[in-house]
């Protein structure tokens, strides 16, 4: 709920009409709360179920693209009561890796560095992200809060290697994200371009490289990254980003004499 505090009645009346034109999908109620006056919004129950149905929906549709990139023959993935999925993958070997395949919550954004606050060691106004380098130490790297390209914007990726023969992503960006790439790179050049990874809420910059010139739609992230990773990282870019968090409540391994 969010909770606003007022000092007299008119002003919140007139706040009620100024909240309810322009966010329809809040229900808001009025409480007293000492001398203050306050109004208590929260979303309205039909809005929270088509926001969760609408969850669930993209959420299916992901698990349908990352089961295709695993290769799983006839998967079958369906909806069970308001939100919980189902997902059967026949003949699956790696079920270690096809779990965490299916609930990482993966998504990617492009962001300037910001070089000053580096230099200088005062990082207000940036957002600071753990960042992993080639020696095994963990670094602190601050980045501008704009975000130039975000997670949705890209539209493939592959796993491959760059010119020092070390993994890499290579990945495709849509024509918004390729403008806002071109336009970024040209005002830039010679600084510093952060990858970051968010997970469930925390991000992490896998890769920050110098921007030597201009480019759009296609480039290639470079970082402190195994094989495994860049082909972990490329599917889940290709397949997008699930709509919210999910858990394994049950699983079940069901052998061929059964089946």
């Amino acid at each position: 709920a969010i909770r606003v505090r007022f000092r007299d009645a008119a002003t919140r009346e007139a706040a009620r009409g100024a909240i309810l034109a322009s966010v329809p999908d809040l229900a808001l109620a009025e409480r007293d709360d000492g001398q203050d006056l306050l109004l208590v919004g929260t979303l309205r129950p039909d809005v929270l179920k088509r926001v969760q149905e609408t969850a669930v929906q993209q959420n299916i549709s992901t698990l349908h693209n990352r089961v295709n990139e695993l290769g799983v023959a006839e998967p079958v993935i369906q909806q069970q009561g308001a939100d919980r999925i189902v997902v059967q993958l026949p003949g699956v070997q790696d079920i270690a890796r096809a779990k965490e395949i299916l609930g990482r919550t993966a998504t990617l954004e492009v962001r300037l560095v910001d070089e000053q606050a580096m230099s200088s060691g005062n990082t207000f106004g940036t957002d600071v992200f753990p960042e992993r380098r080639r020696d095994g130490s963990v670094g602190q790297v601050p980045t501008r809060k704009q975000v130039i390209v975000t997670g949705d914007q890209f539209v493939g990726a592959q796993a491959t290697f760059d010119q020092d023969h070390r993994p890499a992503v290579a990945v495709e960006l849509d024509q918004a994200g390729g403008r806002s790439m071109r336009i970024t790179t040209r005002e830039n050049l010679k600084r510093l371009m952060a990858i970051v990874l968010f997970e469930k809420g925390k991000g992490e910059a896998i890769s920050v490289a110098t921007i030597q010139g201009e480019f759009g739609t296609d480039f290639q992230i470079t970082g402190n990254f195994t094989p495994q990773e860049t082909a972990d990282l490329a599917l889940l870019t290709r397949s997008g980003q699930l709509a919210a968090p999910m858990e394994i409540i049950e699983e079940r391994t069901i052998g061929p004499s059964l089946g």
